[in-house]
């Protein structure tokens, strides 16, 4: 079957991207840059801008089998062997059962409603995330919808506060601090905690397997193939199961197609994902070092936080204070709203690649709510445990999240350069050396987190 015409690239077409990088805006973007940034200044910034464009690699090369045969990378990749749905299933559920983001948003909603009790709030809003999820309907379009809206709504709001603490050298130290140039340091400062930019770096954008959720939301916006099979794959959708996908033909013209396909949708991820994510991660911290640095030590609370609200509410009045730490909230509880939607597709689809008898005998939508609640019960039971400090649970979520990554870059090329992939549609050299540098990148990372005393 012939590929159809990619469509003409517009701002209309930013969607996917958008939604992958509001999985980390809450987390990477509002807490652990701003924090580093906060205590060592601009210098530390390398590390976002080395971790969102590995993660855009990672990203971009699982779209190539959605685009070829409108099927999940997922469906390609379990090809490869039968430990490889395992690896996911346990992967996904392991990095993301900790609550540090919604008990983050919970801590910050205490905050400002004179709450003894973060936890009440946590697990009301856990109950929430459920609740939203397990309604019937196009879940990607709503969390597209959703997604946005706090986008649009709350970003021009940030730029505006950074712009009213801009001055010329601080301006000036945000440049130099994206190409690792610090305060008498090059990218390390002394005294940093390497498992806290590890975590920092993983959060640069989304993290750990959300990295290639993109894939998913390609399929529900009719990329390539996928159009083809109507694959708008909704896991509360009764009629959709498992989508195996199209046969690619391999013909010059649909060569041709795909490699269209593949920039229009490399050009989207450039913008709405690398783009975005690194103005987002410059601007928060940017409000952070105007506010707090060189003063501020972050340490492991977000203690850091509640100061840059204080203090905001001190130069622009109480409105403002109060209002950065109600969008940070509101940031951290669509991102933890996002990752179950993510993370809750991610574990259906590979327990059904997984059993061809679960596929057979239980609804798609079944499994999926199963896995959704599952990770909602995990998590209030995590809360329950009264753990004080949320970004203590954030940071050990990042590390899993770090060493997921490593595994997928080796996977992606593994995959992508196998037979499973036609002649003409397989990455360039220079993807593969992307490819190469990520899985290397987080590898020594990894390793010297767990050699570190």
């Amino acid at each position: 079957m012939k590929l159809p015409l990619p469509p003409k690239f517009t701002l209309a077409a930013l969607g996917p991207g958008l939604v992958l990088i509001a999985l980390g805006l809450g987390a990477g973007e509002f807490i652990l840059w701003p924090s580093l940034v906060a205590t060592y200044g601009f210098g530390v910034l390398a590390g976002a801008v080395v971790g969102i464009t590995c993660q855009y690699f990672i990203n971009t090369e699982s779209l190539r089998y959605p685009i070829l045969t409108g099927a999940s990378v997922y469906v390609g990749m379990a090809k490869l062997s039968k430990a490889v749905p395992i690896w996911f299933i346990l992967s996904t559920f392991i990095s993301f059962m900790w609550p540090g983001i919604i008990a983050s948003a919970g801590l910050i909603m205490a905050h400002l409603f004179g709450l003894a009790d973060s936890r009440i709030v946590t697990i009301v809003m856990l109950i929430l995330i459920g609740l939203f999820l397990s309604v019937g309907g196009k879940v990607y379009n709503r969390l597209e919808k959703v997604q946005k809206f706090v986008l649009l709504a709350s970003l021009p709001v940030l730029f505006i506060i950074a712009l009213l603490l801009a001055d010329a050298n601080a301006v000036g130290s945000l440049v130099q601090g994206l190409v690792g140039i610090g305060d008498n340091y090059f990218i390390f400062p002394v005294g940093i905690s390497l498992a806290g930019f590890l975590g920092a770096i993983a959060y640069s954008g989304a993290a750990g397997n959300l990295v290639i959720s993109s894939n998913f939301y390609i399929q529900d916006k009719g990329y390539g193939n996928a159009s083809n099979v109507n694959a708008q794959i909704d896991p509360l959708n009764l009629k959709k199961e498992l989508v195996t996908g199209l046969e690619f033909e391999s013909t010059a013209e649909n060569k041709l197609l795909f490699r269209s396909w593949f920039r229009f949708a490399a050009k989207e991820q450039l913008i709405s994902f690398w783009l975005v994510g690194i103005v987002a991660i410059s601007v928060l911290a940017f409000i952070a070092y105007q506010l707090l640095y060189p003063n501020a030590a972050a340490g492991e609370s977000l203690n850091f936080l509640f100061l840059q609200g204080s203090l905001l509410a001190q130069r622009f009045g109480q409105l403002v204070g109060t209002g950065f730490l109600f969008i940070a909230a509101i940031f951290l509880f669509t991102t933890q709203l996002g990752i179950y939607e993510t993370t809750s597709r991610i574990i259906t689809e590979n327990l059904q690649l997984l059993s061809t008898n679960l596929t057979a005998k239980v609804a798609r939508s079944t499994i999926y709510y199963i896995c959704l609640w599952t990770q909602v019960v995990a998590a209030i039971l995590i809360t329950l445990l009264n753990i004080q400090q949320p970004l203590q649970i954030l940071i050990l979520g990042t590390f899993f999240s770090a060493v997921s990554m490593f595994a997928l870059a080796p996977l992606l090329y593994w995959f992508n350069t196998s037979k499973h992939l036609p002649l003409g549609t397989r990455p360039d050299t220079f993807r593969k050396v992307m490819l190469i540098l990520t899985g290397l990148f987080f590898g020594l990372f990894v390793i010297f987190t767990l050699l570190k005393p």
